[in-house]
């Protein structure tokens, strides 16, 4: 897939990992729309950089767990570019618990954490999916997580939804097949704003568990966002960004 003039509509994509990817995928020459949910300033932010690049960006705020807010997001999408080709569902939550503290999550933190890590991932596609069946096609892919493929992470509500995300990808391949192919990538443990939740100690752990004895790179991780957007060949696939953390 040729990415040139092509649209992207990236959730959470005004900080961290989703700015990485907007600002890589504004570089192939793609017009973005920069979803967020609090963060107007980061968001305004990427989008200037985005246009400074060379392409068109805009900001949509939307709380991508909602079918409603789903749909305006991707029609206003349409609106200011006339197409959608390219979703990457980026947007997600967590509660930072312990795992051995089953007491820490009530009822509320698992389903506004289930809401956003995986309804939302049906919710946003499907909107997507039927702008981007207009013009033949397009390309879905979504953030995961390491702590989908083993138990680990912020708390087990989140790597049970990582894990529900993982398998979310291979039911919309096959729904959305074979105009629109669906994959996801699963980093490790990114030094962003999400990593202020653990402690020095905890970090200092966690980047002993991977075999590469460091954390992953969230220019590298972005990357492999690009490179499988590009591939024609690939869907219903996780693909591990985690420097050696799952193997």
């Amino acid at each position: 897939m040729g990415l040139k003039g092509k649209t992207a509509l990236v959730t959470g994509g005004g900080t961290g990992l989703g700015r990485a990817i907007s600002l890589q995928l504004a570089r192939e020459g793609v017009n973005l729309a920069i979803n967020y949910s609090r963060s107007k300033d980061d968001a305004e932010k990427t989008a200037a950089d985005v246009r400074a690049l060379g392409v068109k960006a805009i900001t949509v705020q939307a709380d991508v767990s909602s079918a409603a807010s789903a749909e305006n997001m991707t029609a206003q999408t349409e609106k200011a570019f006339g197409r959608l080709d390219i979703l990457v569902n980026n947007a997600g939550t967590t509660k930072f618990v312990p795992f051995k503290d089953l007491d820490g999550l009530d009822e509320e933190d698992w389903i506004s954490i289930f809401k956003t890590n995986v309804m939302s991932f049906f919710f946003v596609s499907r909107a997507a999916a039927k702008i981007m069946k207009k013009s033949g096609g397009g390309k879905i892919i979504g953030t995961v997580s390491a702590a989908g493929l083993r138990p680990s992470g912020s708390s087990i509500a989140y790597s049970v939804s990582k894990a529900a995300g993982i398998h979310a990808t291979k039911c919309l391949a096959v729904a959305l097949a074979p105009e629109i192919s669906v994959n996801a990538i699963a980093p490790g443990v990114l030094l962003t704003r999400w990593a202020g939740g653990y402690t020095e100690e905890q970090l200092q752990k966690m980047r002993e568990v991977p075999v590469l004895k460091k954390f992953t790179d969230v220019e590298d991780c972005a990357a492999m966002y690009i490179a499988v957007i590009k591939n024609d060949n690939i869907t219903g696939q996780t693909l591990s960004v985690d420097a050696g953390q799952v193997i």
